[in-house]
């Protein structure tokens, strides 16, 4: 498995843009939240996710590009593979 964090970015985005691309994104498991090594659930800032899989980094970008094109026109997607993440300040997703 690969692991990617991916940004969206709208330069003018309507107030429900990123509660409806979050949606989106949820049915393909990219998420906006990342686990620590505790287990331990965090979310990430808005715009920002993660995704694990076996895709190519293109076909990772080009899938999150048609997805958030559908949910607003011109977004921006930049994806990163990543193998160690360090992060600070996010905050913590309460236990149900």
């Amino acid at each position: 498995m690969v692991n990617y964090i991916i940004r969206v970015s709208y330069t003018a985005p309507q107030a429900d843009t990123y509660d409806r691309l979050n949606v989106e994104l949820a049915k393909y498991n990219v998420a906006g939240a990342i686990k620590a090594d505790d287990g331990k659930g965090y979310y990430l800032p808005q715009g920002e996710y993660c995704y694990s899989g076996n895709e190519a980094i293109n076909e990772v970008r080009d899938a999150v590009y048609r997805l958030s094109s559908t949910v607003q026109d011109e977004p921006q997607v930049l994806v990163v593979e990543v193998t160690t993440l360090s992060w600070a300040g996010f905050k913590l997703i309460e236990e149900a």
